[in-house]
């Protein structure tokens, strides 16, 4: 069997190992950026097909991948990127190939789509509503009141959203779109006061196979927005949120069309104040910053490798065991500014692994996503341990050793 891989991540090594046969069985396109380290020329040797393109989230991309798929007669398309969800199900659609559907795909990438299913299914969701120019915008602010959160229908990682707090910035807003609507349309919805969750793990056709809740410290808005350090970890299954999590991603999954196949999945939940379970999104994509790595050191599972495995129909290979052990990550943004000093070692004593990509002396604008890192830290977490304090640590840690101009 023939199968393309649109690919955005750095695993292109790793494809050769999970797919025995990748010489006569894999035809990959590749974001150039996914390649960073690698050696092209040895890698091109490892599939029946090597494509390297500098624009992958263009058309022409699109174009590429719809001819190779007919020229080696691929019978399936994997993916393992947000950007490649919509496209390659209507790839799919045209050439009639097996797979997530457009359906399923928009269900778990628009937003609104999303969070109008998860309502209908009687299921907690903020105050929402799609914006098209700034009439509606401030009709919805003076509906449901300021904060309102102003977010792109596809983003992730918090690029393109905004925080309204104020009649300023609701007026600001709003000059966006002028008279030509030229802001686009928009998600609009209520601010929600508390903790932010995600739950990552495995589902297939609306079922969810396997998952794990894990707590954010701060919000990806606030990793972006402010340089939060992005810092998560593992609830510990006795916790009280622990199965009321569990259930309300399973509620989620099961009212949006899920493809047949196993997919990974990162949803994401607010506790809020009022003790509600809200859902803030879900993807049917593994998540980003340190999850791969901390499932992987969790279960035996790599959700990128789990996901083209299911995407290719061979769901037999894909294995995980009960809980190793807990553990969590910290991701530490760039601020703006010049890097002064920078952290060579993580001397706490969880830490298992620390890397740094930060450049001492140079100058930095501040974070270009939620994910964004200069340095990235993963840690064990202790069946004894209060997780909101490990992670608490990790952060007191982080602020103490960099130091910025």
């Amino acid at each position: 069997m023939t199968y393309l891989v649109m690919n955005r991540r750095p695993i292109i090594e790793s494809l050769a190992k999970w797919f025995p046969r990748s010489k006569d069985d894999l035809v990959v396109v590749t974001d150039r950026r996914a390649l960073r380290g690698v050696d092209t020329d040895r890698m091109a040797d490892s599939f029946r097909a090597f494509e390297v393109t500098d624009d992958y989230g263009g058309k022409g991309t699109e174009r590429l991948v719809e001819s190779l798929c007919k020229e080696h007669r691929v019978e399936r398309i994997l993916t393992t990127a947000e950007v490649d969800l919509v496209r390659s199900a209507e790839l799919r659609g045209r050439l009639g190939l097996p797979g997530q559907n457009r359906a399923s795909a928009v269900a778990y990438t628009d937003k609104h789509v999303m969070k109008t299913a998860a309502a209908a299914a009687g299921l907690p969701t903020a105050p929402m509503r799609t914006v098209h120019d700034a009439a509606e915008l401030i009709a919805f602010a003076a509906a449901y009141g300021l904060p309102v959160v102003l977010k792109e229908l596809n983003g992730a990682a918090a690029i393109g959203m905004s925080v309204l707090k104020n009649d300023t910035d609701l007026a600001k807003a709003a000059g966006r779109w002028g008279q030509d609507r030229s802001g686009g349309v928009m998600l609009a919805e209520s601010w929600v006061d508390g903790d932010v969750y995600h739950v990552n793990g495995l589902v297939a056709g609306g079922s969810v196979l396997q998952s794990w809740p894990c707590r954010y410290l701060h919000t990806q808005w606030s990793s972006y927005h402010s340089a939060a350090p992005c810092i998560s970890g593992m609830l510990h299954p006795e916790e009280p949120l622990f199965d009321r999590l569990q259930n309300a991603t399973a509620a989620v999954t099961a009212a949006l069309p899920t493809a047949s196949e196993v997919l990974p999945f990162h949803a994401e939940f607010f506790h809020s104040t009022d003790d509600t379970i809200i859902l803030c999104e879900i993807a049917c994509r593994a998540g980003g910053a340190g999850i791969i790595e901390m499932h992987e050191r969790a279960f035996g599972l790599n959700l990128y490798h789990a996901g083209l495995k299911g995407q290719a129909d061979r769901a037999d290979d894909i294995r995980w065991t009960s809980l190793n052990t807990r553990g969590g990550y910290g991701w530490f943004p760039p601020q703006a500014g010049v890097l002064r000093q920078l952290p060579s070692r993580c001397p706490l004593p969880r830490a298992v692994e620390y890397t740094t990509s930060g450049e001492v002396g140079r100058q930095y604008p501040g974070p270009r996503s939620a994910v964004d890192a200069i340095a990235q830290l993963h840690f064990d977490i202790a069946e004894d341990e209060d997780l909101l304090s490990v992670l608490r640590e990790v952060e007191n840690w982080w602020a103490d050793a960099v130091r910025w101009k």
